[in-house]
């Protein structure tokens, strides 16, 4: 490894189009130290290895992932595009809605990782997120029953703290564009709400509440009604609200027990079918 280590290095001088004596220069080092290093006849510090990553400009996991796994990361990304850690941090920080959007994925990866550790789950799958026919972020079988489950997030500027260890904020809950939507008896909505039992069950990812990643679920058949005065009546009846207020810890119709909301989603839908 410590001859494959000093080849990596060596390699990464070459593409940064340094010479030896450059290299060294950076270091406050004798030519001779970096030529050491890199026929293996030096072993180096910790301190030394990042010391050479930063004079060659480049993120010290990438040469350790290069290491680790042979040079071979065709799956890493940051690795395909040449870029490091701290450079994709700062991406995201300048890039708010670059931030909301992987924030959102990566929470769906968080629910994915807490549903799955359930004996009693047996599949998860995603639909195309261009469906707009299709809503619900993922689809688990639990107890053999297929389960839709939308996951939204809370919007950050709506959070505050409501005691210890307790906090309150708002998740938007409606689709990503304008749709057309069709009631039970027929008629149709252009409209971003989602409609009542379009899904089983909403998690909303509560990492704002502490940075904790932790969710809030609830039925859907629990959830308000919509109150938008321009629906009608019979609209409003069928129609969820676009923003919800979330507490933590939850409080009903929300639980953090998603188990629970399922069992007693699974008897009621025995009970109709009866």
């Amino acid at each position: 490894m410590q001859k494959r280590l000093s080849i990596l290095l060596q390699e990464a001088r070459s593409e940064a189009g340094l010479t030896q004596i450059e290299v060294a220069s950076v270091l406050q080092k004798p030519q001779s130290f970096v030529s050491k290093y890199e026929i293996g006849e030096r072993k180096l510090s910790v301190v030394e290895f990042l010391e050479i990553c930063g004079a060659l400009s480049v993120a010290p996991a990438i040469i350790l992932s290069k290491l680790v796994h042979g040079g071979e990361l065709k799956d890493s990304i940051l690795f395909q595009w040449g870029v490091g850690e701290e450079e994709l941090s700062a991406l995201i920080k300048q890039n708010p809605s670059l931030k909301g959007i992987l924030f959102g994925y990566v929470a769906e990866i968080k629910f994915q990782e807490f549903i799955l550790k359930h004996p009693d789950v047996t599949d998860i799958t995603k639909d195309d997120d261009h469906d707009r026919k299709k809503k619900g972020d993922r689809r688990i079988v639990y107890k053999d029953t297929v389960v839709k489950i939308e996951v939204k997030s809370l919007q950050s500027n709506t959070v505050k703290r409501a005691g210890e260890d307790a906090w309150v904020g708002k998740s938007q809950v409606d689709a990503s564009d304008r749709r057309t939507v069709t009631f039970p008896d027929g008629s149709k909505l252009e409209t971003t709400c989602l409609l009542r039992n379009e899904f089983d069950l909403l998690a909303v990812n509560c990492y704002a509440f502490g940075d904790e990643w932790r969710f809030a679920f609830a039925l859907n058949e629990d959830l308000p009604q919509n109150s938008f005065k321009k629906y009608t009546e019979y609209q409003r009846e069928h129609l969820l609200p676009s923003l919800m207020e979330i507490h933590w810890p939850p409080q009903p119709p929300f639980s953090d027990d998603p188990f629970m909301l399922l069992d007693r989603l699974i008897d009621n839908i025995n009970q109709r079918e009866r």
